[in-house]
Order: C-alpha cells, then structure tokens, then sequence
C-alpha cells in the first residue's frame, strides 16, 4: 500500500517518489494544511473565510480561479482531526461532517491528491479533547483514528503528545511514554488503514531523540519499519524561529534513523516550512506541512521569498515568477481592482502565491537534487540566505561541513 524509493541523492540531501495506494508525491514536498470542514455547509465549501477559498483553488472554482488550473499546489495536503472543531460546531455537525470520506462529498470529488490526516495532538492535549457548542469529546488513540479513518485519508500518524521546551524532564518522560502507547495501538490497527501509517517521535537534540525512539521501541512488538511506513518529527513548532535547533534536530533524527536500520523510511517534519525547509531538505527531510502560507495572507502579508514578507499594499506583483502573480484575474483581484470583492477572495489569492513561492523553492531543490550535485546544491543554498543577517552565519556553516566541504579549501571567506 506504501512504499518510498530514494531516486536521487546529493550529499545527504534526497529526491524521492512517496507511493501510497495509486497516489505518487514527488519529495521533498510541502503539504499545505487545510480545514475541509469550516463550521459551514457544503454549498458554501463548507465555510471558513480564506480557508473556504483555498479549499476553492484545490476544488478548481472557476469563478475563484479564473479558469486556470492550481492542482498542482494541492498534490498532497494535511488536514488535522482537532480542526473538525475550529469554528464551535454542534455535535449533530460534527458527526454529519464525518458520515463522508472527503473526497465523497461532490465538491472535492475530483480532487486526487493525498491526504495526510494528522492526529491533533497538540490542540487535542491542550484542550483535552474535541470540544464544540454542545459537546466535549475525550480523545485517546483508539477515537483519534476512528476520526482519521473517517476522513478518507492517505496517511495517518499516531496520536501523540508534544513536547515543549518550559517541561520539566519527568513531564517530558511521561509524554515520551504516552506517545509511544498510542504508537503500539496504532500498529496494531494497522490493517485497518488503507494507506500509509506514519510514527511521531519528539525531541530536538540526540538524548531526547534516542530516548524517544527508545520508549516507542520497547512498546513495539515488531521491529518500528514492519510497523510504520514514515516517521514524523515533531515538538519543533515552539523553536521554528531557531533554525540552528531545527538543524540539529534534524540532523539527530536521521542519525538515529540510520543507527537504528530506519533510513529508507521518509522523514516529516511537523508544523515546519518557509525559511528553514531548504536547509532541513539538505541535511535529510523528505516532507513538512505548514499553513504559514495561510496565516499570512490573513494577516495582510505577501511573501516575496522564503524570507521576506511585505504588507499587501507594498508588493510588487510584477516582480514575482509565480503563476498567481502572472495571472492578470489574480493580479487584479490582490490589488482590489475588481467590483464586488469580498475580502477572502483578495487574500485568498495571496495565499495561493504564498504557498506557490514555497512550493517553487521546494522544486527548485528537487531539480537540483536530482542532478546529484552537491556544489550547485551549496550554490543555492548560499544564494537563498546571502541577504540573511543571523541566518547566513549558521547556513554557511552547514555548507561547508556537511553539504559541500570544498569551500574550507579555497580563498572564500563568508561573513
């Protein structure tokens, strides 16, 4: 049902084709988090301001799209079960939006993109459960995967508990555990996912890391790649500013994949995008998902790269080599040229750019993936950050020990 193929590697830096069921993703690759059910009714795609566009652009709206065809940025996307309740739902809602797989409502039926359902266990474990107008729903992993079965995915992880950095050790211990018991459960219901199972490990340093793999293995009755199809990295949101710590983090996970006999399984960093992906992606990171490119939009911000962010008013559509930017209907609706816009459909196209620029990045590094050359991978690499103060240092030191050692030979000196 699942199977993930390196085809091309430069340094420790991969390309690769994610195969679940009849579904292909080419990796590295973003998966752009989206609320299918927004509080609202499937005449209005279910609700939900800009998310109801971006659910639009998936869709192929014609009307939202003008005409043109924007798939190819919902190749495989997240949806996470805590969001069934975002909008303070009634229970009666909850369970209507759960008789249907998504993909058998008709208006995401021709969508073909993989699904990744995520667990919620951050939202879930700070809110202890799902919670709507008329209802509270304790959540453990036996319920948080009848939910995500419920949702017609492609992938599924288990139910964990994230770490943060204010725990103390004994907490982080007991959520190690708890993590990988819901791991265990999760195994063994393999059989009833049709699709790929994907294990949460947390940490963001070797002992943390090494102790998490640990517990989850203990847990096991079988050895972790029998069980599990992926791995997903998670407890970085509270550091996703640090990028030396996710670096690192990173970088440890695939150590301990590899010590451990797990390195052909794919690595998905939770929560994580923008800025950091093209150095995650060099030292080992197969997928991420974010709705960054979301949170933007709605706060009135236009990405002009994977660093830069300029108030909607100040961009230079012109500028930019995305398809959205280049579309005259999408231009002109971001400018606030057309009668009768509502605010979502403005910033709904500015999402669609947000999460094109990052997609593009993502692409350009497959390419160059693929051509196997770790200096042109190094090339980009310091070309992305060279206008980044406090980034650049830190980038051009992973260059030049772990991507691309030759720059230590020669004359170059970077500050």
């Amino acid at each position: 049902m699942a199977s993930f193929d390196v085809v091309a590697e430069a340094g420790e830096a991969r390309r690769g084709q994610l195969q679940i069921n009849d579904r292909t993703l080419e990796t590295p690759h973003l998966f752009p988090v989206i609320n299918f059910y927004g509080g609202g009714n499937e005449g209005a795609l279910f609700g939900g301001g800009v998310h109801r566009t971006i659910k639009e652009f998936l869709a192929h709206d014609n009307e939202v799209t003008g005409g043109e065809d924007y798939s190819d940025l919902f190749d495989g996307v997240m949806t996470s079960i805590s969001s069934l309740a975002d909008y303070g739902i009634r229970e009666k809602k909850l369970e209507w939006y759960l008789d249907n797989e998504i993909r058998e409502w008709d208006c995401f039926s021709d969508y073909d993109g993989m699904i990744f359902a995520d667990s919620g266990g951050y939202k879930i474990l700070k809110q202890g459960g799902l919670e709507g107008e008329d209802f509270e729903k304790d959540i453990d992993q036996d319920k948080a995967l009848d939910i995500q079965l419920d949702l017609g995915p492609d992938i599924v992880v288990n139910l964990d508990h994230p770490i943060h950095p204010d725990d103390e050790f004994e907490e982080r211990i007991e959520k190690m555990e708890q993590t990988a018991a819901n791991a265990a459960r999760l195994a063994e219901r393999r059989d009833e996912v049709d699709g790929a199972c994907y294990l949460t490990v947390h940490g963001y340093y070797e002992a943390m890391l090494e102790r998490s793999f640990d517990l989850i293995e203990d847990e096991l009755a079988e050895p972790v790649p029998e069980a599990f199809d992926g791995i997903a990295l998670g407890s970085l949101v509270p550091r996703k500013d640090n990028v030396e710590v996710l670096v690192e983090a990173v970088s440890d996970c695939k150590r301990e994949m590899q010590q451990r006999g797990y390195e052909d399984l794919p690595l998905h960093v939770l929560g994580i995008s923008g800025n950091a992906m093209p150095l995650l992606v060099a030292v080992g990171a197969d997928t991420f998902d974010s709705s960054s490119y979301l949170h933007q939009a709605i706060n009135g911000k236009y990405c002009v790269n994977l660093f830069e962010t300029v108030p909607i008013d100040d961009a230079n559509f012109d500028a930019c080599e995305c398809r959205v930017c280049n579309d005259d209907f999408h231009r002109a609706r971001m400018r606030n040229e057309m009668d009768d816009l509502y605010q979502k459909d403005i910033l709904g196209s500015v999402a669609a750019h947000n999460l094109a620029v990052q997609q593009r990045e993502l692409r350009k590094f497959r390419q160059l993936v693929a051509e196997g050359d770790k200096e042109r991978v190094a090339e980009y690499l310091e070309e992305a950050v060279k206008d980044q103060k406090g980034f650049r240092k830190f980038a051009y030191q992973l260059i030049n020990e772990r991507i691309n050692p030759y720059f230590e030979e020669t004359d170059t000196t970077y500050a």
